[in-house]
């Protein structure tokens, strides 16, 4: 199924270090090709693997 392999695809990229921020930005391209809605459903799937991972695409609290 193509949920199940972009999870994939997004733990295997956090797993060898490209950082969430780096994902959500690559996952917003995807829009110019695949349209909106691809890229919101993608975007969709990768918040649920970031929140299973503990990880955020958004500066943690208090960074300045």
């Amino acid at each position: 199924h193509p949920v199940d392999q972009l999870k994939g695809h997004i733990n295997g990229a956090l797993s060898v270090g490209i950082t969430p921020k780096e994902i959500v930005e690559a996952l917003m391209q995807v829009a110019i090709y695949a349209g909106f809605p691809a890229a919101t459903n993608a975007l969709r799937v990768a918040k649920r693997v970031f929140a299973e991972r503990g990880v955020s695409p958004l500066p943690a609290t208090g960074d300045h």
